[in-house]
Protein backbone atom coordinates (compact mmCIF):
# COMPACT_ATOMS: atom_id res chain seq x y z
CA UNK A 1 0.00 0.00 0.00
CA UNK A 2 1.63 3.52 -0.96
CA UNK A 3 -0.35 7.23 0.25
CA UNK A 4 0.33 9.83 -2.27
CA UNK A 5 -0.53 12.95 0.10
CA UNK A 6 -2.66 15.51 -2.00
CA UNK A 7 -2.57 18.21 0.57
CA UNK A 8 -4.97 19.48 2.90
CA UNK A 9 -7.45 16.42 3.80
CA UNK A 10 -6.63 14.70 0.73
CA UNK A 11 -4.89 11.45 0.03
CA UNK A 12 -4.29 8.63 -2.99
CA UNK A 13 -4.36 5.10 -1.81
CA UNK A 14 -2.96 2.84 -3.97
CA UNK A 15 -2.97 -1.50 -3.08
CA UNK A 16 -2.23 -3.81 -5.29
CA UNK A 17 -6.11 -4.19 -6.85
CA UNK A 18 -7.20 -0.54 -5.93
CA UNK A 19 -7.11 2.89 -6.30
CA UNK A 20 -8.92 5.29 -3.58
CA UNK A 21 -8.92 9.05 -3.74
CA UNK A 22 -10.16 10.62 -0.64
CA UNK A 23 -11.25 14.41 -0.63
CA UNK A 24 -9.66 15.94 -3.34
CA UNK A 25 -9.82 19.77 -3.18
CA UNK A 26 -7.88 21.01 -5.88
CA UNK A 27 -9.91 23.54 -7.02
CA UNK A 28 -7.98 27.10 -7.64
CA UNK A 29 -10.48 28.88 -6.52
CA UNK A 30 -10.60 28.33 -2.75
CA UNK A 31 -13.43 26.80 -0.75
CA UNK A 32 -16.02 28.94 1.61
CA UNK A 33 -16.83 32.03 -0.83
CA UNK A 34 -12.77 32.01 -1.82
CA UNK A 35 -12.37 32.71 1.91
CA UNK A 36 -10.10 29.43 1.95
CA UNK A 37 -7.03 28.33 -0.33
CA UNK A 38 -4.93 25.26 -0.28
CA UNK A 39 -1.83 25.06 1.89
CA UNK A 40 0.81 24.92 0.76
CA UNK A 41 -0.26 24.88 -3.01
CA UNK A 42 -1.68 21.74 -4.66
CA UNK A 43 -3.34 23.07 -8.26
CA UNK A 44 -0.75 21.63 -10.01
CA UNK A 45 -1.59 17.39 -8.39
CA UNK A 46 -4.99 17.89 -10.22
CA UNK A 47 -3.27 16.26 -13.10
CA UNK A 48 -1.99 13.45 -10.84
CA UNK A 49 -4.89 12.19 -9.58
CA UNK A 50 -7.00 12.47 -12.97
CA UNK A 51 -4.34 10.16 -14.56
CA UNK A 52 -5.21 7.86 -11.19
CA UNK A 53 -8.42 7.69 -12.12
CA UNK A 54 -7.95 6.74 -15.42
CA UNK A 55 -5.55 3.50 -14.29
CA UNK A 56 -7.72 0.54 -15.93
CA UNK A 57 -5.20 -1.41 -14.83
CA UNK A 58 -6.99 -1.28 -11.08
CA UNK A 59 -10.25 -0.83 -9.44
CA UNK A 60 -10.88 3.28 -8.61
CA UNK A 61 -12.66 4.78 -5.97
CA UNK A 62 -13.28 8.30 -5.04
CA UNK A 63 -14.69 9.03 -1.25
CA UNK A 64 -16.11 11.96 -0.29
CA UNK A 65 -16.11 12.43 3.58
CA UNK A 66 -18.40 15.54 4.14
CA UNK A 67 -20.47 18.70 2.83
CA UNK A 68 -17.48 20.72 3.56
CA UNK A 69 -16.01 22.64 0.47
CA UNK A 70 -12.64 21.63 1.69
CA UNK A 71 -13.03 17.98 1.34
CA UNK A 72 -16.12 18.10 -1.38
CA UNK A 73 -15.09 19.84 -4.62
CA UNK A 74 -17.83 20.04 -6.66
CA UNK A 75 -16.43 21.93 -9.21
CA UNK A 76 -13.25 19.62 -9.17
CA UNK A 77 -15.51 16.49 -9.85
CA UNK A 78 -17.11 17.78 -12.65
CA UNK A 79 -13.95 18.52 -14.66
CA UNK A 80 -12.55 15.32 -14.47
CA UNK A 81 -12.51 14.00 -18.17
CA UNK A 82 -13.07 10.42 -17.53
CA UNK A 83 -15.20 9.33 -14.39
CA UNK A 84 -14.80 4.94 -14.58
CA UNK A 85 -14.56 5.03 -10.74
CA UNK A 86 -17.25 4.78 -7.76
CA UNK A 87 -18.09 7.54 -5.41
CA UNK A 88 -18.00 6.27 -1.49
CA UNK A 89 -19.98 8.74 0.35
CA UNK A 90 -21.31 8.34 3.88
CA UNK A 91 -25.27 8.51 4.45
CA UNK A 92 -26.08 11.12 6.90
CA UNK A 93 -29.37 11.83 7.49
CA UNK A 94 -29.71 15.07 5.65
CA UNK A 95 -29.00 13.73 2.05
CA UNK A 96 -27.09 17.62 0.79
CA UNK A 97 -23.86 15.25 -0.65
CA UNK A 98 -26.21 12.13 -2.26
CA UNK A 99 -28.55 15.29 -3.77
CA UNK A 100 -25.95 16.89 -5.64
CA UNK A 101 -24.21 14.10 -6.68
CA UNK A 102 -27.56 12.34 -7.69
CA UNK A 103 -26.53 12.72 -11.69
CA UNK A 104 -22.99 12.46 -11.24
CA UNK A 105 -22.18 10.16 -14.02
CA UNK A 106 -19.65 7.73 -13.11
CA UNK A 107 -19.62 3.81 -12.31
CA UNK A 108 -22.34 4.46 -9.34
CA UNK A 109 -22.46 5.59 -5.74
CA UNK A 110 -22.36 4.38 -2.66
CA UNK A 111 -23.41 5.58 0.10
CA UNK A 112 -22.18 3.92 3.63
CA UNK A 113 -23.91 4.07 6.89
CA UNK A 114 -22.42 4.21 10.02
CA UNK A 115 -19.59 1.49 11.03
CA UNK A 116 -20.29 -0.28 7.38
CA UNK A 117 -18.29 -2.55 6.03
CA UNK A 118 -17.84 -1.89 2.08
CA UNK A 119 -15.92 -4.44 0.25
CA UNK A 120 -13.28 -3.25 -2.80
CA UNK A 121 -10.96 -5.35 -5.21
CA UNK A 122 -8.65 -6.97 -2.93
CA UNK A 123 -9.92 -4.89 0.32
CA UNK A 124 -11.72 -3.34 1.97
CA UNK A 125 -13.42 0.27 3.61
CA UNK A 126 -15.66 0.96 6.77
CA UNK A 127 -16.89 4.11 7.21
CA UNK A 128 -17.28 5.67 10.83
CA UNK A 129 -20.07 8.78 10.75
CA UNK A 130 -20.50 11.60 12.96
CA UNK A 131 -23.91 12.61 12.27
CA UNK A 132 -24.91 14.52 15.09
CA UNK A 133 -27.05 17.70 13.36
CA UNK A 134 -24.13 20.51 14.28
CA UNK A 135 -21.18 18.19 13.05
CA UNK A 136 -21.59 15.76 9.78
CA UNK A 137 -18.35 14.31 9.30
CA UNK A 138 -16.97 11.11 8.38
CA UNK A 139 -13.83 8.86 8.89
CA UNK A 140 -12.21 5.74 6.40
CA UNK A 141 -10.67 2.97 7.27
CA UNK A 142 -9.33 1.54 4.57
CA UNK A 143 -7.93 -2.20 4.69
CA UNK A 144 -5.93 -3.94 1.83
CA UNK A 145 -2.58 -6.11 1.11
CA UNK A 146 -2.02 -6.76 5.22
CA UNK A 147 -2.32 -3.39 5.46
CA UNK A 148 -4.65 -0.46 6.80
CA UNK A 149 -4.92 3.07 6.73
CA UNK A 150 -7.13 4.77 9.10
CA UNK A 151 -8.23 8.70 8.34
CA UNK A 152 -10.10 10.78 10.50
CA UNK A 153 -9.11 13.73 8.66
CA UNK A 154 -11.77 16.44 10.96
CA UNK A 155 -14.27 13.83 11.74
CA UNK A 156 -14.66 14.24 15.97
CA UNK A 157 -14.90 11.00 16.80
CA UNK A 158 -11.48 10.89 19.31
CA UNK A 159 -14.05 9.03 22.09
CA UNK A 160 -14.90 5.82 19.64
CA UNK A 161 -11.22 5.32 18.46
CA UNK A 162 -10.54 3.04 21.55
CA UNK A 163 -13.16 0.85 19.45
CA UNK A 164 -12.56 1.15 16.51
CA UNK A 165 -8.98 0.23 17.44
CA UNK A 166 -10.19 -3.02 19.00
CA UNK A 167 -12.18 -4.28 16.52
CA UNK A 168 -9.60 -3.13 13.36
CA UNK A 169 -6.84 -4.52 15.04
CA UNK A 170 -3.56 -3.26 14.34
CA UNK A 171 -3.82 0.19 12.17
CA UNK A 172 -0.53 0.87 10.31
CA UNK A 173 -0.97 4.25 9.26
CA UNK A 174 -3.20 6.91 10.66
CA UNK A 175 -4.52 10.95 9.29
CA UNK A 176 -6.22 13.40 11.81
CA UNK A 177 -6.77 16.72 11.64
CA UNK A 178 -4.27 19.50 14.19
CA UNK A 179 -5.88 22.88 13.25
CA UNK A 180 -8.89 24.45 14.02
CA UNK A 181 -11.59 25.72 11.84
CA UNK A 182 -14.03 27.73 13.96
CA UNK A 183 -14.90 31.33 13.64
CA UNK A 184 -14.41 31.68 17.47
CA UNK A 185 -12.45 33.46 18.60
CA UNK A 186 -11.32 34.21 15.14
CA UNK A 187 -13.82 36.56 13.81
CA UNK A 188 -14.79 37.99 17.88
CA UNK A 189 -14.68 41.76 19.04
CA UNK A 190 -11.78 40.72 21.41
CA UNK A 191 -8.65 42.66 22.81
CA UNK A 192 -5.39 40.96 21.53
CA UNK A 193 -4.35 39.72 24.79
CA UNK A 194 -8.10 37.70 25.41
CA UNK A 195 -7.66 36.75 21.63
CA UNK A 196 -4.14 35.12 21.69
CA UNK A 197 -5.24 33.65 24.84
CA UNK A 198 -8.11 31.67 23.62
CA UNK A 199 -6.61 31.23 20.67
CA UNK A 200 -3.82 29.22 22.49
CA UNK A 201 -5.67 27.44 24.62
CA UNK A 202 -7.58 26.05 22.35
CA UNK A 203 -4.76 25.14 20.01
CA UNK A 204 -3.00 23.48 23.01
CA UNK A 205 -6.29 21.23 23.49
CA UNK A 206 -6.57 20.49 20.05
CA UNK A 207 -2.88 19.00 19.77
CA UNK A 208 -3.67 17.81 23.48
CA UNK A 209 -6.50 15.61 21.81
CA UNK A 210 -4.69 14.30 18.24
CA UNK A 211 -1.70 13.52 20.91
CA UNK A 212 -4.58 11.34 22.77
CA UNK A 213 -5.90 9.84 19.38
CA UNK A 214 -2.59 8.58 18.04
CA UNK A 215 -2.15 7.08 21.98
CA UNK A 216 -5.08 5.48 21.45
CA UNK A 217 -4.56 4.26 17.52
CA UNK A 218 -1.30 3.42 18.26
CA UNK A 219 -0.48 3.19 14.36
CA UNK A 220 2.77 2.83 12.98
CA UNK A 221 3.01 5.73 11.53
CA UNK A 222 0.87 9.02 12.01
CA UNK A 223 0.23 11.85 9.04
CA UNK A 224 -0.38 15.17 9.77
CA UNK A 225 -3.39 16.17 7.73
CA UNK A 226 -6.51 18.84 7.58
CA UNK A 227 -3.93 21.80 8.65
CA UNK A 228 -4.75 25.27 8.16
CA UNK A 229 -5.99 26.77 4.91
CA UNK A 230 -3.91 30.02 3.44
CA UNK A 231 -5.89 33.11 3.13
CA UNK A 232 -5.68 35.12 0.06
CA UNK A 233 -8.90 37.53 0.38
CA UNK A 234 -7.30 40.93 2.08
CA UNK A 235 -10.02 41.13 4.08
CA UNK A 236 -8.57 37.91 5.55
CA UNK A 237 -4.67 37.73 4.90
CA UNK A 238 -4.12 39.16 8.16
CA UNK A 239 -4.60 35.43 9.49
CA UNK A 240 -1.55 34.14 7.75
CA UNK A 241 0.97 35.95 9.91
CA UNK A 242 -0.92 35.71 13.42
CA UNK A 243 1.67 35.14 15.96
CA UNK A 244 -0.98 32.78 17.74
CA UNK A 245 -4.44 31.89 16.27
CA UNK A 246 -6.54 28.70 15.90
CA UNK A 247 -4.78 27.66 12.58
CA UNK A 248 -1.23 26.60 13.55
CA UNK A 249 1.39 25.24 11.22
CA UNK A 250 2.72 21.65 10.74
CA UNK A 251 6.32 22.22 12.69
CA UNK A 252 4.61 23.87 15.51
CA UNK A 253 2.38 20.51 15.74
CA UNK A 254 5.33 18.01 15.10
CA UNK A 255 7.68 20.02 17.50
CA UNK A 256 4.48 19.58 20.61
CA UNK A 257 4.28 15.70 19.24
CA UNK A 258 7.82 15.37 19.96
CA UNK A 259 8.02 15.96 22.86
CA UNK A 260 4.35 14.68 24.64
CA UNK A 261 4.58 11.64 22.59
CA UNK A 262 8.62 10.86 23.19
CA UNK A 263 7.95 8.04 25.74
CA UNK A 264 4.45 7.05 25.26
CA UNK A 265 4.83 6.18 21.69
CA UNK A 266 7.16 6.04 18.33
CA UNK A 267 4.78 6.26 15.69
CA UNK A 268 6.57 7.84 12.75
CA UNK A 269 5.79 11.25 12.09
CA UNK A 270 6.99 12.83 9.08
CA UNK A 271 6.43 16.70 7.83
CA UNK A 272 4.38 15.48 5.00
CA UNK A 273 4.10 18.15 1.70
CA UNK A 274 1.73 17.42 -1.08
CA UNK A 275 3.16 15.27 -3.43
CA UNK A 276 4.97 13.52 -0.80
CA UNK A 277 4.39 9.50 -1.10
CA UNK A 278 4.43 7.06 1.62
CA UNK A 279 5.43 3.21 1.62
CA UNK A 280 2.94 1.83 4.24
CA UNK A 281 5.04 -1.44 4.52
CA UNK A 282 7.97 0.45 5.33
CA UNK A 283 6.43 3.35 7.30
CA UNK A 284 8.74 5.44 5.56
CA UNK A 285 8.48 8.27 3.10
CA UNK A 286 9.26 6.83 -0.86
CA UNK A 287 9.17 10.33 -2.60
CA UNK A 288 9.39 13.75 -1.33
CA UNK A 289 7.70 16.76 -3.41
CA UNK A 290 10.86 18.65 -4.45
CA UNK A 291 8.98 22.21 -3.39
CA UNK A 292 8.76 22.46 0.31
CA UNK A 293 7.81 25.04 2.45
CA UNK A 294 9.07 25.47 6.35
CA UNK A 295 9.51 27.97 8.66
CA UNK A 296 12.51 29.77 7.11
CA UNK A 297 10.50 30.16 3.75
CA UNK A 298 7.11 30.75 5.11
CA UNK A 299 6.81 34.42 4.28
CA UNK A 300 8.18 34.73 1.29
CA UNK A 301 5.77 31.92 0.12
CA UNK A 302 2.44 33.43 1.55
CA UNK A 303 3.05 36.88 0.21
CA UNK A 304 3.94 35.15 -3.13
CA UNK A 305 0.90 33.37 -3.18
CA UNK A 306 -1.24 36.10 -1.97
CA UNK A 307 -0.07 38.55 -4.95
CA UNK A 308 -0.54 35.69 -7.29
CA UNK A 309 -4.73 36.19 -6.49
CA UNK A 310 -4.45 40.02 -6.23
CA UNK A 311 -6.41 40.23 -9.63
CA UNK A 312 -8.63 37.54 -8.91
CA UNK A 313 -9.43 39.46 -5.92
CA UNK A 314 -9.63 42.76 -7.55
CA UNK A 315 -12.41 41.40 -10.18
CA UNK A 316 -14.66 39.88 -7.15
CA UNK A 317 -15.12 43.07 -5.29
CA UNK A 318 -18.77 44.35 -4.94
CA UNK A 319 -20.21 47.13 -5.90
CA UNK A 320 -23.53 48.10 -4.01
CA UNK A 321 -25.96 49.15 -6.48
CA UNK A 322 -28.91 51.66 -5.04
CA UNK A 323 -31.39 49.86 -2.60
CA UNK A 324 -29.74 46.61 -2.52
CA UNK A 325 -28.40 45.94 0.85
CA UNK A 326 -32.07 47.42 1.77
CA UNK A 327 -33.49 44.45 0.10
CA UNK A 328 -30.72 41.98 1.75
CA UNK A 329 -32.04 42.90 5.12
CA UNK A 330 -35.61 43.00 4.47
CA UNK A 331 -34.71 39.36 3.08
CA UNK A 332 -32.25 38.91 5.87
CA UNK A 333 -35.15 38.99 8.32
CA UNK A 334 -37.56 36.83 6.38
CA UNK A 335 -34.64 34.33 6.55
CA UNK A 336 -34.37 34.42 10.54
CA UNK A 337 -38.32 34.83 11.16
CA UNK A 338 -38.29 31.47 9.38
CA UNK A 339 -35.48 29.75 11.00
CA UNK A 340 -37.43 30.84 14.69
CA UNK A 341 -40.81 29.68 13.32
CA UNK A 342 -38.89 25.99 12.66
CA UNK A 343 -36.91 26.26 16.13
CA UNK A 344 -39.09 24.43 18.74
CA UNK A 345 -36.72 24.84 21.35
CA UNK A 346 -36.14 28.88 20.98
CA UNK A 347 -38.24 29.52 24.27
CA UNK A 348 -35.30 28.30 26.30
CA UNK A 349 -33.02 31.35 25.01
CA UNK A 350 -33.01 34.27 27.25
CA UNK A 351 -30.34 35.93 25.00
CA UNK A 352 -31.24 38.27 22.31
CA UNK A 353 -29.66 38.12 18.61
CA UNK A 354 -28.47 41.42 16.93
CA UNK A 355 -28.05 40.59 13.16
CA UNK A 356 -26.66 43.15 11.14
CA UNK A 357 -24.84 44.23 7.75
CA UNK A 358 -20.90 45.52 8.09
CA UNK A 359 -22.05 48.07 5.20
CA UNK A 360 -25.05 49.10 7.58
CA UNK A 361 -23.96 49.92 11.03
CA UNK A 362 -26.71 51.91 11.85
CA UNK A 363 -29.75 49.12 11.05
CA UNK A 364 -29.57 45.88 12.91
CA UNK A 365 -32.37 42.91 13.15
CA UNK A 366 -33.12 42.55 16.66
CA UNK A 367 -34.36 38.22 17.25
CA UNK A 368 -36.10 37.97 20.22
CA UNK A 369 -36.29 34.19 20.50
CA UNK A 370 -38.66 34.11 23.50
CA UNK A 371 -41.40 36.23 21.79
CA UNK A 372 -40.57 34.77 18.36
CA UNK A 373 -40.14 38.72 16.72
CA UNK A 374 -37.41 39.77 14.87
CA UNK A 375 -37.60 43.13 14.20
CA UNK A 376 -35.36 46.10 12.62
CA UNK A 377 -33.54 48.16 15.53
CA UNK A 378 -30.80 50.74 15.09
CA UNK A 379 -28.75 50.17 18.25
CA UNK A 380 -28.90 47.41 20.30
CA UNK A 381 -29.20 47.72 24.60
CA UNK A 382 -25.62 46.74 25.98
CA UNK A 383 -27.04 45.96 28.80
CA UNK A 384 -29.37 43.00 27.35
CA UNK A 385 -27.59 39.87 27.93
CA UNK A 386 -27.18 39.07 23.59
CA UNK A 387 -25.00 37.50 20.89
CA UNK A 388 -24.22 39.70 18.08
CA UNK A 389 -23.51 38.86 14.03
CA UNK A 390 -22.41 41.19 11.15
CA UNK A 391 -21.35 40.60 7.80
CA UNK A 392 -20.91 41.96 4.37
CA UNK A 393 -24.19 42.67 2.60
CA UNK A 394 -23.01 40.57 -0.52
CA UNK A 395 -21.71 37.47 1.92
CA UNK A 396 -25.59 37.08 2.97
CA UNK A 397 -27.00 37.58 -0.56
CA UNK A 398 -24.91 34.57 -1.96
CA UNK A 399 -26.52 32.98 1.79
CA UNK A 400 -29.74 34.18 1.01
CA UNK A 401 -29.59 33.16 -2.90
CA UNK A 402 -28.52 29.51 -1.86
CA UNK A 403 -24.94 29.82 -3.13
CA UNK A 404 -24.00 29.38 0.37
CA UNK A 405 -25.43 26.99 2.65
CA UNK A 406 -25.31 28.75 6.48
CA UNK A 407 -22.85 26.66 7.81
CA UNK A 408 -20.36 27.31 4.61
CA UNK A 409 -21.44 30.79 5.37
CA UNK A 410 -19.88 30.43 9.18
CA UNK A 411 -16.58 29.32 7.75
CA UNK A 412 -15.82 32.09 5.55
CA UNK A 413 -14.51 33.89 8.00
CA UNK A 414 -15.73 37.39 6.90
CA UNK A 415 -18.29 38.21 9.37
CA UNK A 416 -17.44 39.96 13.11
CA UNK A 417 -19.38 38.41 16.58
CA UNK A 418 -19.56 39.34 20.35
CA UNK A 419 -21.91 38.23 22.62
CA UNK A 420 -22.54 39.31 26.50
CA UNK A 421 -22.08 37.40 28.57
CA UNK A 422 -19.01 35.97 26.23
CA UNK A 423 -20.42 32.19 27.08
CA UNK A 424 -21.36 29.65 24.47
CA UNK A 425 -24.55 28.94 23.62
CA UNK A 426 -25.47 25.69 21.86
CA UNK A 427 -29.22 26.89 20.91
CA UNK A 428 -27.91 30.16 19.52
CA UNK A 429 -25.11 28.55 17.55
CA UNK A 430 -26.94 25.79 16.07
CA UNK A 431 -29.79 28.53 15.02
CA UNK A 432 -26.57 30.87 13.27
CA UNK A 433 -25.50 28.20 11.70
CA UNK A 434 -28.14 25.80 10.39
CA UNK A 435 -30.72 25.77 7.66
CA UNK A 436 -34.54 25.86 8.47
CA UNK A 437 -35.50 22.42 7.65
CA UNK A 438 -32.62 21.23 10.15
CA UNK A 439 -33.97 22.88 13.20
CA UNK A 440 -35.97 20.37 14.64
CA UNK A 441 -33.85 17.32 14.04
CA UNK A 442 -31.67 19.26 15.62
CA UNK A 443 -33.69 20.23 18.88
CA UNK A 444 -34.92 16.52 18.89
CA UNK A 445 -31.71 15.26 19.53
CA UNK A 446 -30.65 17.64 22.32
CA UNK A 447 -33.95 16.28 23.66
CA UNK A 448 -32.82 13.06 23.45
CA UNK A 449 -29.36 13.74 25.22
CA UNK A 450 -31.44 15.35 27.92
CA UNK A 451 -33.46 12.03 28.48
CA UNK A 452 -30.57 9.84 28.44
CA UNK A 453 -30.15 8.51 32.22
CA UNK A 454 -26.57 6.79 31.54
CA UNK A 455 -24.32 7.89 34.68
CA UNK A 456 -20.73 6.40 34.74
CA UNK A 457 -18.04 7.48 37.80
CA UNK A 458 -15.38 9.85 37.91
CA UNK A 459 -12.33 10.72 40.50
CA UNK A 460 -10.67 13.82 40.86
CA UNK A 461 -8.58 14.77 44.10
CA UNK A 462 -9.45 11.19 45.81
CA UNK A 463 -12.90 11.87 45.39
CA UNK A 464 -15.11 10.18 43.01
CA UNK A 465 -18.10 12.09 41.03
CA UNK A 466 -21.41 10.29 39.27
CA UNK A 467 -22.02 12.37 36.30
CA UNK A 468 -23.67 12.02 32.85
CA UNK A 469 -22.17 9.82 30.61
CA UNK A 470 -23.24 11.98 27.69
CA UNK A 471 -21.61 15.30 26.77
CA UNK A 472 -24.47 17.86 26.69
CA UNK A 473 -23.08 19.56 23.50
CA UNK A 474 -23.37 16.70 20.67
CA UNK A 475 -23.36 13.65 22.58
CA UNK A 476 -19.81 12.39 22.77
CA UNK A 477 -18.85 9.66 25.37
CA UNK A 478 -17.55 11.10 28.53
CA UNK A 479 -16.51 8.14 28.81
CA UNK A 480 -13.44 8.43 26.74
CA UNK A 481 -12.44 11.88 28.28
CA UNK A 482 -9.77 12.72 30.72
CA UNK A 483 -9.11 14.64 34.16
CA UNK A 484 -7.00 17.53 33.86
CA UNK A 485 -5.63 19.62 36.83
CA UNK A 486 -7.23 17.20 39.26
CA UNK A 487 -10.70 18.44 38.72
CA UNK A 488 -12.14 19.09 35.14
CA UNK A 489 -13.84 16.37 32.91
CA UNK A 490 -12.62 16.79 29.23
CA UNK A 491 -14.77 15.64 26.65
CA UNK A 492 -12.45 14.20 23.73
CA UNK A 493 -14.49 14.85 20.74
CA UNK A 494 -14.89 18.56 21.25
CA UNK A 495 -12.82 19.25 24.95
CA UNK A 496 -15.49 20.57 26.83
CA UNK A 497 -14.37 20.83 29.89
CA UNK A 498 -16.56 20.18 32.90
CA UNK A 499 -15.82 21.54 36.28
CA UNK A 500 -16.42 18.78 38.95
CA UNK A 501 -15.91 20.74 41.82
CA UNK A 502 -18.28 22.88 40.91
CA UNK A 503 -21.36 20.44 40.03
CA UNK A 504 -19.86 19.67 36.61
CA UNK A 505 -20.82 22.96 35.05
CA UNK A 506 -18.78 23.32 31.91
CA UNK A 507 -16.26 25.91 31.94
CA UNK A 508 -17.31 27.99 28.54
CA UNK A 509 -21.13 27.59 28.28
CA UNK A 510 -24.11 27.11 31.00
CA UNK A 511 -24.21 23.50 30.16
CA UNK A 512 -23.42 20.96 33.50
CA UNK A 513 -23.24 16.90 33.44
CA UNK A 514 -24.41 16.71 36.98
CA UNK A 515 -21.89 15.81 39.15
CA UNK A 516 -22.47 14.32 42.12
CA UNK A 517 -19.76 13.81 44.76
CA UNK A 518 -20.04 10.35 46.59
CA UNK A 519 -18.89 9.24 49.70
CA UNK A 520 -16.37 6.62 49.99
CA UNK A 521 -17.40 2.82 50.55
Amino acid sequence: MQITYLGHAGFCVETSQSIVVMDPWMSPTGAFDSAWFQFPCNHHLAALVQEKLQDTAKHRYLYISHEHKDHFDLPFLNSLPARDFTLIVPHYRRPAIRELLADYQCNGLIACHDGQEIPIAGGSVTLYLNDSELDRDSAILLTADGHSFLNMNDCKIHDRLPEIRQNAGDIDAFACQFSGALWHPTCYEYSKETYQRISRKKMMSKFEATAKAIEAVEPRMFLPSAGPAAFLDPLLSHLNFEEVNIFPRAPRFLSYLDKRLRRSHQAEIPDIMPGDVVDVATASLVHLAPDRVNEDNYESYMRAYIARYEGFFRARRYVDAPGRSDLVLKRLQEELERKLDAFTLRERIDRILYVGLLDRPRELLRVDFRSGWVDPVDTFDEKDNYYSMSAPSWEIERVLDGRLSWEDFSLTLRMRLSREPDVYQTLVHGFLIMESEDLNHFCARLLDLEASTERFIVEAQGCRYSVNRFCPHQGADLAQGWIEEDRYLVCARHRWRFDLLEGGRADTSSHTIEAIGLEDS
